[in-house]
């Protein structure tokens, strides 16, 4: 199979998301109020083993960048027995102090059924936005917690 046969295979695979910046699309951005150690090292260990994303896009320390897509369960509907699926883009934009989150190429569905993509119009925007910065706050709150140190004696 030729390169460009697998690189539509992986393509056919991907759900296909609205352009960046369309009317379709609402870009949620959160920004860490507190200044962080070790921003990087930390978000990266999040991302890889707390949020086990279904894809990185790109994972680069130069540029302090981590942009990831995340196919989840929606925590707010899973109490009420309503099985609601989120997919999202996220983009984490890192310093050694600071960090921004932006989403991206939001989603939301029940499976089986086709994916709307979230816009400013959207009757579920608040429950997005609400999952949205759980999830923010999850990494924030990671973020802030101290390293582990063993003394060596």
């Amino acid at each position: 199979m030729s390169d460009y046969e697998n690189s539509d295979v992986q393509k056919s695979d991907e759900k296909l998301a609205p352009p960046p910046g369309s009317d379709y699309e609402v870009a949620f951005t959160y920004h860490s109020d507190n200044q962080l150690e070790r921003a990087y090292d930390k978000a990266e260990h999040w991302v890889r083993c707390g949020v086990k994303p279904n894809q990185v896009f790109l994972d680069d320390r130069s540029m302090g960048v981590i942009n990831f897509r995340k196919e989840m369960r929606d925590p707010l509907l899973i109490q009420a027995g309503v099985e609601r699926l989120i997919d999202f883009r996220c983009s984490l934009t890192l310093s050694d102090t600071d960090v921004d989150a932006v989403f991206s190429s939001v989603s939301y569905y029940e499976p089986g059924c086709e994916p709307t993509y979230i816009n400013a119009y959207d009757p579920e925007l608040s429950s997005i936005r609400e999952v949205l910065n759980m999830v923010s706050n999850n990494l924030f709150n990671y973020l802030q917690k101290p390293l582990v140190q063993t003394d060596a004696d």
